[in-house]
């Protein structure tokens, strides 16, 4: 019986291991490209000042295991306001993903955008972080 139970402590032992390694924050270095369902790209830097007024900067929780997933929702948020919006992804860090909505003040407002934002489980910042 010790034999048994020693491996099935060993065997949890090694699933525990796994899921924390799997949910720990990626590198900002080495993060994958965004899904290809989406319409996303990494954002090289801010935006210019001309479109300063016409960006909405989020953040969602983010760990390894959520690479090609963590703005999904907030995307579909967006897509079913029908808001014409870019959605770019900064690198993560310290546990969050930083991105950027861009969108054509003609054809949306800030509050559509930060509503849909919100609804989509977005933390809506006052600006770049």
């Amino acid at each position: 019986m010790p034999v048994v139970r020693g491996i099935l402590v060993g065997l949890v032992g090694a699933v525990l291991l796994i899921v924390v390694a799997a949910c720990r924050p990626a590198p900002a270095n080495g993060v994958s490209p965004a899904s290809g369902s989406q319409t996303l790209s990494t954002l090289s830097g801010t935006p210019t000042l001309q479109q300063a007024g016409d960006v909405v900067w989020g953040r969602v929780p983010y760990c390894s295991c959520l690479v090609d997933s963590a703005t999904d929702n907030v995307a579909r948020a967006l897509k079913e306001a029908k808001l014409t919006v870019s959605l770019k992804e900064l690198s993560p860090r310290d546990g969050w993903l930083y991105f950027a909505v861009t969108f054509d003040p003609h054809s949306a407002t800030w509050d559509q955008v930060d509503a849909a934002m919100l609804a989509g489980g977005a933390e809506v910042i006052e600006g770049p972080p």
